[in-house]
């Protein structure tokens, strides 16, 4: 599970050989693929994508990946935190056109 192939945003990523349409194989970081997987499966808080990539900086995983070309909306959700007060968290999730680049390759 080293990475998968994909096409880069917004078009086919052309391998370097001729007018070859094979898109490159892209590879992730352990934390990356960690994250891309989970996500994958469904909408990950910022707490959630910590404790599951290993990082504890989990938007600057998902940072990588967004300067990768990849389209991760952040969602923000209100709440009320254990001392009462209003706030609001994060939820990430891949866009539709990413889920379906990579749903069937990982």
């Amino acid at each position: 599970m080293e990475g998968i192939r994909t096409p880069a945003q917004g078009g086919t990523e052309k391998a370097d050989t001729g007018n070859s349409t094979t898109p490159k194989r892209v590879r992730f970081t352990p934390r990356q693929l960690r994250a891309v997987s989970a996500l994958l499966e469904r909408p990950r808080s910022r707490e959630e994508l910590d404790r599951i990539t290993g990082a504890s900086n989990g938007p600057e995983v998902v940072a990588q990946l967004r300067r990768r070309g990849f389209d991760i909306p952040c969602r923000l959700v209100p709440h009320i935190d254990r001392d009462g007060l209003a706030g609001q968290h994060g939820i990430y999730h891949l866009s539709e056109n990413d889920r379906g680049r990579l749903g069937g390759a990982l």
